[in-house]
């Protein structure tokens, strides 16, 4: 991807991890919250690598010019590179803006809220990630779940507070100190945890705000939301973004 031209002039960048296969959820975002809104804003898409799909993703890529292809395999272990090489990205300059959104390919966004939130709760000179917080999370030593991880490569028995992964929204000075101390952790494939790691190493402050859903809700409640998750399929998304609109006229 090339550079972006006035990029200091962007309100807002949303960074999109997105499973490679997911072809018709990037088309219904772009063709939703992240395409059509009045704010000066960049989506950008962030996948990994499945075999047989090189001439399809480079395909997509050429034709919208948002495509951030990792040469990692795209799989739950992996989405915590898809974050980290995210922030290296932002932070060596490829784009800029007042705030980032690090969101999933799963949820419906409200980017004037997104932006409303991040005015009233995040100044340029903070350290601070918003969204929603937990705390007191103990690490899964079961084999079989998704989220295990051994003692070994985490031998706490509790992960610090952090904010869940699938939307989180922080400012361009945060972007850059959290891209700075990656370097100086340990990678575990628990993608949010990871985050919550590294923000603590350095003060980054984590902001507890409601609006960002960790589960879906009615239909009706998202005018006043910033992110919902429950969109797995194309037409749920484009029915309750029509929703949206409808509300806010």
């Amino acid at each position: 991807m090339s550079q972006t031209k006035d990029r200091a002039s962007l309100q807002l960048i949303i960074i999109v991890k997105s499973y490679i296969l997911n072809f018709g959820q990037r088309i219904a975002i772009r063709r939703t919250w992240g395409g059509r809104t009045s704010l000066r804003s960049k989506t950008v898409f962030v996948v990994g690598y499945l075999e047989g799909c090189d001439d399809l993703i480079k395909q997509e890529s050429k034709q919208y010019k948002d495509i951030i292809q990792l040469n990692v395999s795209d799989q739950y272990e992996n989405v915590v590179y898809k974050t980290i090489y995210s922030l290296l990205w932002l932070s060596h300059g490829n784009t800029e803006a007042e705030f980032v959104h690090f969101v999933d390919d799963d949820r419906l966004v409200n980017p004037i809220k997104i932006y409303d939130f991040a005015i009233n709760n995040i100044d340029s000179a903070d350290l601070v990630m918003v969204g929603y917080k937990l705390e007191a999370v103990r690490p899964s030593r079961h084999k079989s779940s998704k989220t295990y991880i051994s003692s070994k490569d985490y031998p706490f028995s509790f992960f610090p507070p952090y904010i869940i992964g699938g939307t989180i929204l922080t400012n361009f000075r945060t972007v850059r100190i959290l891209a700075i101390a990656i370097a100086f952790h340990k990678v575990i494939p628990i993608e949010d945890a990871y985050i919550g790691i590294v923000a603590k190493s350095v003060n980054i402050k984590l902001k507890h705000h409601y609006r960002f859903l960790p589960f879906k809700q009615s239909p009706f409640t998202l005018w006043n939301t910033a992110s919902s998750p429950g969109y797995e399929t194309t037409y749920n998304l484009l029915r309750d973004w029509n929703l949206i609109r409808a509300m806010n006229s």
